[in-house]
């Protein structure tokens, strides 16, 4: 299995063929995504691994809240302290709203 960038607290979560990781690395949570179980990485539009979800973040694991269909709906909850905040991703991670 590839490393995962320093990530800590990962979830992972797998959809349609899809393994998405997500991850708390430098006050920040982070998503990947594979196509072969984790061994790599598939590229983003900018040629990135990752995507920023959201920033500063708790250091805790995030939580996989939606996945309505591949291409369509992210949803995730990210811990900030006292409150959880959701965060919609409608074009798989490239972007994300919310918070």
């Amino acid at each position: 299995m590839a490393t995962i960038g320093g990530m800590s607290h990962a979830m992972a979560f797998e959809y349609n063929g899809l393994l998405y990781v997500i991850g708390y690395r430098a006050g920040g949570q982070y998503l990947r995504r594979s196509a072969d179980g984790g061994r790599g990485w598939l590229r983003f539009a900018d040629g990135s691994e990752e995507k920023l979800v959201a920033l500063p973040a708790d250091e805790q694991r995030v939580a996989f809240v939606k996945m309505a269909t591949q291409g369509r709906a992210l949803v995730v909850g990210v811990a900030r302290f006292p409150d959880v905040e959701i965060y919609v991703s409608r074009d798989d991670g490239e972007t994300w709203d919310g918070g």
